[in-house]
């Protein structure tokens, strides 16, 4: 029993490290190295927020093929080629000289997160434990905090003098050591036996299957729901360290806001873990969508105290519970059964939000400020938030569309 304890432990330690250090080395610091890459690279914002779509397309196409390889070869083969596929892009940003290399770079980092991000933790993580809430928190917990440390990481390499380039090398040497020590915990990972004996009824065991879960709203509307997530997130790390330096901002105080929102994501993550126990993962979901919405809006008012005040702590409480809440919330709607091509599709359906800063580049380019692409996050929200909040949960045998929206009991 202490052995079984202390492998799921490793397991769980070592996935989570590795999620760790993808969010410290793709999204969130990414946002913040673009502004030297852009001058150095002379690149222009279009180009720029294209390669940070490239980043969000790569991770979201490729998130059903995860699932076809974990149930071919296993977890631990799986970590291993996104192990490789992310320090391939991150030695790619590290001896970029143009637009070209720096897209390609970005590309490897998607697929690396595909394959060693969240498909395979979430997989792996919900079926090691009975009640996976909490654990799969902590997971998007350290995630939350790699979130704080990369821009952190790279302020500080940037303030002694360092290049960039020294940034990307560190986070390819890094995902070589952590990727490899997850795909060798992994390797042989005893799941658990009853996932699809056990009672129905009970939310989060047996499940539906994949096809009957495609047939619902329910199941489109938590992927709209996530979607607009990723879209708000991605979106605002893109732009936001930019938008604070236009308006008057320090690089160093722009990198320390996301950092800092970051935190509170970290924070959220594991609250959003705890509360999943006792808390329907529905309102979680809603606490996620009004939180990102108000963020985008504190964006829209000058850099004030309440204004970036409220950013930082709406960002990190958006954030952190959302990663959270969609997963809980399609585990509990749809079970086990289908869960890791459920959650794949949820990924890679929400591929659409990479659009976000490609778009948004180009209105900036055009406009000359990021107002219009912040209002824009801040309605697409809105609308979300109001389809989840009439959503009920759905019944097995029963997809009619009049049953979709109506106020879930408590």
């Amino acid at each position: 029993m202490l052995a079984q304890i202390h492998s799921r432990f490793i397991v769980t330690t070592t996935l989570s490290l590795l999620y760790f250090l993808l969010m410290a080395g793709t999204f969130n610091s990414l946002g913040a190295v673009l502004p030297l890459m852009v001058k150095d690279l002379h690149m222009d914002w279009g180009e720029a927020g294209f390669g940070f779509s490239l980043l969000g397309l790569a991770c979201g196409l490729g998130s059903l093929l995860p699932a076809v390889v974990i149930r071919t070869v296993g977890v631990s083969a799986t970590i291993a080629a996104g192990t490789l596929l992310l320090a391939g892009g991150f030695a790619c940003q590290a001896m970029t000289q143009g637009v070209r290399a720096y897209h390609i770079g970005t590309v490897f980092m998607g697929l690396g997160f595909c394959f060693g991000g969240t498909v395979a933790g979430v997989h792996v993580i919900s079926r090691l434990y009975q009640r996976p809430s909490t654990p799969i928190g902590i997971y998007f917990t350290l995630g939350s905090l790699g979130s704080v440390c990369g821009p952190m990481l790279f302020f500080l390499i940037n303030q002694s003098g360092s290049s960039w380039r020294v940034f990307w090398m560190i986070c390819c040497c890094a995902a070589l050591v952590i990727g490899g020590a997850a795909a060798f915990s992994t390797h042989g990972c005893h799941f658990r036996q009853d996932d699809d004996t056990e009672n129905a009824a009970t939310s989060t065991t047996g499940g539906w299957s994949t096809r009957a879960a495609l047939a619902t709203p329910q199941f489109w509307i938590i992927i709209a729901a996530y979607t607009t997530c990723l879209l708000i997130n991605t979106t605002v790390h893109t732009f936001a360290v930019q938008h604070f330096r236009e308006q008057g901002l320090t690089l160093g105080r722009a990198a320390t806001l996301i950092s800092m929102g970051a935190l509170v994501g970290a924070v959220a993550s594991t609250l959003a873990g705890l509360c999943g126990e006792k808390v329907d993962a529905r309102k979680l979901t809603l606490l996620s969508l009004g939180c990102l919405g108000l963020a985008a809006t504190c964006l829209l008012f000058p850099p004030t105290a309440l204004a970036l005040s409220g950013f930082v702590i709406c960002m990190g409480l958006g954030m952190g519970s959302s990663y959270v809440s969609t997963a809980m919330l399609l585990l509990t709607y749809f079970g086990r059964r289908a869960n890791l091509e459920l959650y794949s599709l949820m990924c890679m359906i929400s591929t659409l939000a990479a659009l976000g800063p490609g778009i948004g580049g180009m209105v900036r380019d055009r406009t000359g400020n990021f107002t219009l692409v912040f209002l824009s996050l801040v309605i697409i929200g809105t609308v979300l938030f109001f389809t989840v909040l009439l959503m009920r949960r759905p019944m097995p045998g029963n997809t009619a569309d009049a049953d979709i929206f109506m106020p879930e009991a408590g």
